[in-house]
């Protein structure tokens, strides 16, 4: 029996990270900020569990509003879907079957607000599945803001493109980051594609 296989099947080290440029265009940006900015927004958090979750400055300090799959949304969702299953499909092949938690759309003002060095790990004991790739989305563009850099360390420190509608997609459990931004706003979606346990 023949075998042609559709995807390359490269040998290749672990990937750090998969970049798709100009996956949304700047009016698409756009409008996904405005659908961010119509939610009611809070303080972002830390945590490991549903009871640890709270509010920590020397860790976190930004403001979170979410997405939920519904009408206005529906089309960002597939958007990054079909992209994640290219990258994955390139990159990983993780066992993922989609998205299991609401996109989060994250304001960094400019009152030093970051993230520090951390890992997408989820809250242990969530009804949600194991958090296998992160996707980000930049919403604003390189001249907005200064600081903010996006920052993975992996195999490797790296510093990733400020560039409007351009998505980073990484392995969750992969160290990143986000400096402190000193002027201007940074805006971007988060969202992480999940699956059954690695093994």
């Amino acid at each position: 029996m023949s075998f042609y296989p559709l995807l390359p099947h490269p040998t290749f080290d672990e990937t750090d990270f998969a970049i798709w440029e100009d996956g949304f265009t700047t009016d698409e940006c756009n409008t996904i900020i405005q659908l961010g900015e119509s939610r009611d927004a809070i303080d972002s958090t830390v945590g490991g569990s549903k009871k640890e979750e709270k509010f920590n400055g020397t860790i976190r300090r930004s403001l979170n509003s979410w997405l939920p799959l519904d009408e206005d949304s529906e089309w960002v969702y597939e958007r990054l879907g079909n992209i994640t299953r290219c990258l994955n499909g390139m990159n990983w092949r993780f066992d993922i079957s989609g998205f299991s938690e609401d996109l989060q759309y994250t304001r960094y003002n400019d009152d030093g607000s970051f993230y520090g060095w951390h890992i997408d790990n989820g809250v242990v004991g969530s009804e949600h599945p194991q958090r296998k790739l992160s996707l980000t989305l930049q919403l604003s563009e390189a001249d907005e803001y200064e600081g903010g850099d996006f920052q993975i360390n992996a195999t490797k420190l790296s510093t990733l493109p400020k560039k409007k509608g351009l998505i980073v997609c990484f392995p969750s459990y992969s160290l990143h980051q986000v400096t402190p931004v000193t002027k201007g706003i940074r805006r971007s979606l988060v969202v992480w594609l999940c699956g059954p346990p690695f093994r």
